[in-house]
């Protein structure tokens, strides 16, 4: 595993480790994390250092380092008594052709979290030649594993991949964590929130695909009904978001809603902020990097009702008034018709809840995930190169 430099995709590897570990699978985990204790405190996992060093050009995104560092971890998993090589990074491309030039005689499952729709951004502009190219189960004769059928499609139908090489397995989620805590009133007063407001949160990453001005304007159109309404808004308060926060934040004060939006960033018990809310809202309005979104999976485990919208993956997880709420992606009017539906009907919003922690159950925690994979290494490993 080299250490992706999206967090989702380092959420998911991590999780994707766990799950595997916990079910009894034997694995060996390389990284570029030198300083975790995950690396400190297990004989399992081997750090290795990046190749690279430039204060203008970061290690993660360089090319180069990416063929440099993929050359040693190739040299080490050729040595390794490992059966089968798993890649969980962002950076497959490279380590796909280091382990084919290098001739490492050990089958390769290169890990796809993604939607085809994302191949447009900047960030996948060599994942996008790679695939025209046809490195990714084709001319590697590589495994590939998809986390949503749309992927899958991509490779089989677009791509012209034998359907034996293409896999599916969703995120795992651990349903021990993300869980219900029935404590909502400690847990407003431990996050410092209002006790008996209705609170609608967002939780993620503003950039505009997630559509949060999308969730600003509906709920414009619920406080003017319901004024005791707040909104919650979580983002990871890095140095890339300060831009779309400030962008916000001015919507928010000239929708003069100062009073009734409350603009933060993630805590390190996001489940926390899943169980005080009474709605999570997640309004994307197109596939994003990460497909399903965590989020979404997060907070269907922790039994929260949810609201969003069914773009790329998400409609393969979410049954409109099943287990979730779908609203038409970039229109605040019927995103506001929901959470007024919800706040409404306390009896609908639970009954939604429980349904989708049940989803969550039985289809993306770490056990029934950890199967799916199994049968996938099986799989793999019986397949004739």
């Amino acid at each position: 595993m080299l250490l992706p430099p999206a967090e989702g995709y380092h959420v998911a590897s991590r999780r994707i480790i766990e799950a595997t570990t916990n079910a009894g699978i034997k694995t060996q985990v390389i990284t570029i994390e030198s300083n975790v204790k995950s690396v400190k405190n297990n004989g399992n996992w081997t750090a290795v250092g990046s190749k690279v060093s430039s204060r203008f050009l970061p290690a993660v995104f360089s090319g180069i380092d990416d063929l440099l560092t993929s050359v040693d971890v190739a040299s080490r998993v050729r040595s390794s008594d490992c059966k089968l090589i798993h890649v969980l990074n962002v950076t497959k491309e490279a380590y796909a052709i280091v382990h084919n030039l290098l001739r490492v005689k050990k089958p390769l499952l290169l890990h796809f979290y993604h939607s085809p729709e994302v191949l447009a951004d900047d960030i996948f502009w060599m994942r996008n030649i790679a695939f025209r190219a046809g490195l990714h189960g084709r001319l590697l004769k590589s495994h590939v594993l998809t986390v949503n059928s749309s992927m899958y499609r991509f490779f089989v139908e677009k791509l012209g991949v034998d359907p034996e090489r293409v896999h599916y397995a969703p995120y795992p989620i651990n349903t021990n964590v993300f869980r219900p805590f029935n404590e909502k009133e400690k847990l407003r007063i431990k996050l410092n929130l209002p006790l008996s407001r209705f609170i609608v949160a967002y939780i993620g990453s503003l950039q505009p695909a997630r559509g949060v001005p999308d969730l600003v304007r509906a709920f414009r159109l619920v406080a003017d009904n319901f004024p005791e309404a707040l909104l919650l808004i979580c983002h990871p308060q890095r140095k890339e978001e300060r831009t779309f926060e400030n962008l916000i934040r001015e919507q928010i004060r000239t929708s003069e809603l100062n009073e009734k939006v409350i603009v933060r960033g993630l805590t390190s018990r996001i489940d926390e902020v899943y169980n005080a809310a009474d709605v999570i809202v997640l309004p994307l309005t197109r596939p994003y990097w990460v497909d399903p979104p965590l989020v979404l999976l997060e907070a269907m485990s922790c039994g929260s009702t949810v609201i969003t919208t069914p773009v790329g993956a998400i409609s393969e997880v979410v049954q409109d008034h099943r287990n979730a709420l779908l609203a038409e992606p970039g229109n605040p009017h019927v995103l506001a018709q929901a959470i007024v539906k919800l706040l409404e009907n306390p009896h609908e919003s639970h009954r939604l809840a429980r349904k989708a922690r049940e989803t969550i159950i039985q289809k993306y925690a770490y056990e029934a995930v950890a199967k799916n994979l199994l049968k996938i290494y099986n799989c793999v490993l019986s397949h004739p190169n």
